[in-house]
């Protein structure tokens, strides 16, 4: 992982190129039916939100999911990857096997032996989230995740509960071979794509935090916690992959080195596009994750962007 420094902490410009930090070293290592039917595909900064449907609890086994009251968004083109704590949880006996993926790709995170993510139907604002204890709990997808020639933008609603280098969502062919990383390092949130990081911030371990990292193809990508950018860079797009595939591609396990461990702590959402956003598409799909997760509502204090 190559630290990098933060540039300008000031809203963004599609148009323009923000200050990039400059790079440093590499350091030492690193069963109920579910409610109101997904929708997405919206056009441009549109984001329509239309009711949920009926509510459902998974108990010992099957489908979890809660519907009610909650906001269903439109969401804009480009979805890749959509996983919400509340829609398509397959779950035993509380332990997750399967966390189905709501855009249209199928994109699902599966576990792969013994130690799975914990299913909390109220773990979060009498809402769900996933619980990850940081011994080996983690959810793997199957090969993709391989053209981000367009850019990426990453959206996670989480809590870490450690200051350790962890990654909440990780695509790869290895340790540090055409590695995506969207996660935290010394207690600061940070945002990897192959040798660059963008690395800024507090990470507050009190409360569940809006994770925003917007790669754009041109210019300075950002890093954003609960709407507030929080530093700038330019990153070089991730690379494709000779195969077209990235193939070690996890929900909160890592394969960096030695100083990394699996992910400590809760996720409730992962939104992930396969190109950049606009900051009008970014507004809105921040306001639909605050409010349907009531993230304004923990007494929490507003992120510091670096200087």
């Amino acid at each position: 992982m190559v630290e990098a420094g933060i540039g300008g902490s000031a809203g963004h410009d599609d148009s323009a190129n923000a200050g990039a930090g400059d790079v440093g070293s590499e350091p030492a290592g690193r069963g109920g039916g579910s409610g109101g039917a997904r929708a997405h595909g919206g056009a441009g900064g549109q984001l329509a939100l239309a009711g949920g449907g009926g509510s459902g609890s998974g108990g010992s086994g099957g489908v979890s999911g809660s519907g009610g009251s909650l906001i269903e968004p439109v969401l804009p083109q480009g979805l890749l990857l959509w996983l919400r704590a509340d829609r398509g949880i397959q779950q035993k006996d509380g332990h997750v096997q399967v966390w189905l993926d709501q855009s249209d790709n199928q994109m699902n995170a599966s576990a792969t032996g013994l130690a799975r993510p914990t299913y909390l139907a109220d773990g979060f604002n009498g809402r769900p989230t996933l619980d990850f204890d940081g011994h080996e709990q983690f959810l793997k997808f199957a090969d993709g995740f391989g053209d981000f020639s367009k850019g990426l933008a990453g959206f996670i609603v989480a809590k870490p509960t450690t200051p350790d280098c962890e990654s909440m969502l990780e695509f790869s062919n290895g340790s540090e071979i055409e590695d995506i990383a969207l996660g935290m390092y010394e207690d600061k949130w940070a945002y990897e794509a192959a040798a660059t990081v963008l690395h800024v911030g507090t990470i507050n371990h009190d409360a569940f935090s809006l994770y925003t990292a917007n790669h754009r193809p041109v210019g300075a990508s950002e890093l954003r916690i609960n709407g507030s950018v929080l530093g700038t860079l330019e990153i070089p797009l991730p690379a494709l992959p000779e195969s077209g595939v990235r193939s070690n591609n996890f929900v909160g396990h890592t394969l960096y080195g030695s100083d990394c461990r699996y992910f400590t702590g809760q996720i409730s959402e992962i939104i992930v596009y396969s190109r950049a956003l606009t900051n009008l598409e970014l507004g809105l799909i921040e306001k639909y994750l605050d409010t349907h997760w009531a993230l304004s509502e923990q007494d929490t204090p507003t992120p510091t962007p670096a200087q």
